[in-house]
């Protein structure tokens, strides 16, 4: 082993007149421990020592300081046989230390290593004030020992902080998710102490303003964690180093923005599905400033991004210890997707996903009210039963649209069209119930297919002959089938799968879009025909031979595209355009108070009281920043009072059925429309509002 000193020795070396030996006939051994003070004692060598002059030679040298604000390098001799050096390395005073075993038996100090290397030092006068020994080290490098005289006084090294500088975060991985700093031991020759850490907050925090958190005792303890931080954005923290009578020192502020702290994941077990609960566990969480468990649910996998993506927080846990739940109210789609989520005091989050840990589930589950169709093309109510019809397509299938016969008391379909459409129609489906039965109309290329709406057969096709297209139809109250297209609204007699034509009569002079003339048939055995582009509507009567006469223009507009967005009341005797929340009277085509709610109106009460709607916006974002909520709104024209009701789902059609009730077309998932579905997840169903 090579004493430290031994490099600041040789460099000495050149302050000698010459490195050589003079006399290396001598034995070296011999001349080392010659002159030896075997009354040496250890109390006398304890203390802080260094070194002032060397000889060699004969020839005594003074040691000079090299870096005048560090003093002097120095060495310690400490009880319990622990010996310290410290040579500085630069100016701004680093330094390197080493740390040794010392004993010392009849003169000869022995320094050992862990390595149990060893190295003497022949001590020749000990005093309280005053150390002289010999060492031996190969000064001329000549391969042989040189015999090297040190003399040394009991010294008090200036007292540097060289601490402070290394106070900084714990980088270590264990503590990414904790705030926890580390600095060098202090290892000065003054009395230690304490380390005090101090602690501030907010975007503006400072020394001024901190606090002191902690005072460790203990030099060797260079570790601090916050176990109780306060919950801020940002917090600072700053290290005070005091010695005997001072402070030694303390560092820069460190800052520390506390979203940078990373979260530790639970496991999440496979939920279990018992009586239309979900059952879900997880692993206890261990990690430091634990806030809640979050359980959520969504319609996409975790970490995959798509059109509509929705995240439906379910509850916020915050006993650490509960690690199970219920979900008593499943969604309302298809398959969703349960994560958990832990959360700190700091609002940061766990990850979505890991892997080497699962924070998520797909759930297999569809809750029985859920109708088993993705999109919804067009929609028709039976009057008189608790049926709705549907024309579109379930999952998977969206090349396949069909109808689709629904029962929301049963929550069944009950049948579905044996045929496929040829093509998609862009009017709505329909039923009657004429001279052949109950049946379900689905006009496509200028033809109408009619399907026994009991079990939805396919009978055959009506075809208008003296038009290509239709643009909308209805079966008259005096038995008569009436169409329209871009130029006449015409009057046919069926028998069977065969129109005759009776009458036809020219309609708006200007040629109009496709698919937005609407008919309805109103009081008196009249007709009113409009189109959307059109201000006013036309005025028909039919008589009891089919036979048409126009009797004249009203004011009255018409908002129909296709989405049976008019409506015909003939109990109180108004047409409504839901678009434009306006309201016509039949008995003088005069404007009726208009309504400010419901902001999207969808259906009108039976005795055209009530006006049926939302307040959802069907152009707000379908993410988690669309305001869309589960309300249903009822405005009583009588009243003008608005009633809101809470619903399971986000309405979409609001509609009074033949008991009374107020039944809503809801989704589970904010939706555009009914037709656009989103992630191919099933999420309609029908609901009893009131």
């Amino acid at each position: 082993m090579k004493f430290k000193f031994y490099c600041l020795l040789l460099l000495i070396c050149s302050l000698f007149t010459s490195c050589t030996n003079e006399d290396d006939s001598f034995d070296l051994n011999t001349r080392f421990y010659s002159d030896v003070n075997k009354s040496a004692s250890e109390s006398d060598l304890l203390g802080t020592w260094a070194i002032f002059n060397l000889e060699f030679n004969r020839e005594i040298v003074s040691v000079p300081i090299i870096y005048e604000d560090c003093g002097r390098d120095y060495l310690m001799f400490l009880e319990n046989g622990i010996y310290k050096e410290y040579v500085y390395q630069s100016s701004d005073c680093s330094y390197i230390s080493n740390t040794y075993s010392w004993s010392l038996n009849d003169g000869i100090i022995i320094l050992s290593n862990q390595f149990n290397e060893t190295e003497e030092l022949a001590v020749i006068k000990l005093t309280n004030n005053e150390l002289i020994f010999k060492t031996r080290f190969d000064l001329d490098e000549d391969s042989n020992l040189d015999i090297l005289t040190a003399f040394l006084n009991p010294y008090t090294p200036i007292e540097l902080d060289l601490i402070s500088d290394t106070f900084a975060r714990n980088q270590y991985l264990e503590f990414r998710n904790i705030i926890s700093y580390n600095w060098d031991t202090y290892n000065g020759s003054q009395e230690f102490i304490a380390y005090e850490i101090y602690r501030s907050s907010g975007t503006n925090c400072s020394k001024n303003n901190t606090i002191l958190i902690e005072t460790i005792t203990n030099v060797n303890n260079t570790i601090f964690t916050d176990l109780l931080p306060p919950n801020e954005e940002r917090l600072c923290y700053f290290l005070r180093i005091k010695i005997k009578d001072k402070i030694l020192g303390e560092s820069d502020l460190q800052t520390l923005d506390t979203y940078t702290l990373e979260t530790t994941p639970v496991n999440l077990n496979k939920p279990q599905i018992l009586n239309n609960t979900i059952h879900l566990n997880w692993d206890k969480s261990e990690m430091p400033y634990f806030s809640h468990y979050e359980i959520s649910y969504s319609n996409y996998a975790p970490n995959i991004t798509g059109y509509g993506e929705q995240n439906f927080p379910v509850i916020k846990i915050t006993d650490k210890n509960v690690t199970s739940f219920i979900d008593e109210n499943p969604p309302y789609f298809e398959n969703p997707f349960y994560k958990i989520n832990v959360y700190d005091i700091f609002s940061n989050k766990t990850y979505d996903s890991y892997d080497d840990i699962t924070v998520a589930w797909k759930i297999e589950y569809k809750k029985d009210e859920i109708i088993n169709i993705n999109s919804i093309y067009s929609y028709v109510i039976d009057p008189n039963k608790p049926i709705v019809y549907f024309f579109g397509y379930k999952t998977d299938e969206s090349n396949s649209l069909k109808i689709y016969k629904f029962n929301y008391e049963t929550n069944t379909v009950e049948t579905i069209s044996d045929i496929l459409p040829n093509a998609y129609s862009s009017l709505p489906i329909n039923i009657f119930n004429a001279t052949y039965g109950e049946e379900i109309f689905l006009e496509f290329n200028g033809k109408l297919q009619v399907y026994n709406a009991n079990t939805l057969k396919h009978k055959y096709n009506l075809t208008p002959t003296n038009s290509s297209t239709i643009h909308d139809f209805l079966y008259t109250s005096s038995g008569f089938w009436v169409f329209t297209d871009s130029n006449n609204i015409y009057v046919y007699q069926r028998t069977d799968d065969n129109l005759t034509l009776i009458d036809k009569k020219p309609h708006f002079s200007d040629f109009q879009s496709s698919y937005n003339y609407t008919i309805f048939e109103i009081k008196n055995n009249q007709l009113l025909v409009g189109h959307k582009n059109e201000e006013n509507s036309i005025i028909y009567t039919i008589n009891t031979n089919g036979i048409l006469s126009e009797v004249k223009t009203v004011p009255v507009s018409i908002s129909e595209n296709g989405k049976s967005n008019s409506h015909y009341n003939g109990a109180d005797n108004f047409i409504i355009n839901l678009d434009e929340k306006q309201l016509f009277s039949i008995d003088n085509f005069s404007a009726l108070p208009s309504f400010n709610q419901p902001n999207f109106a969808s259906g009108v009460s039976i005795d055209g009281k009530n006006i049926y709607g939302s307040n959802n916006n069907l152009n707000w974002s379908l993410n988690d920043d669309g305001q869309q909520k589960k309300e249903a709104i009822i405005y009583n024209r009588s009243t003008q009072q608005i009633q809101t009701f809470t619903t399971k789902g986000y309405p979409h059609i609001i509609f009074e059925n033949y008991k009374g009730e107020v039944v809503s077309i809801s989704s589970g998932m904010k939706r555009e429309s009914l037709k656009n579905n989103i992630n191919n997840k099933a999420d309609l169903f029908l609901e009893i509002i009131k």
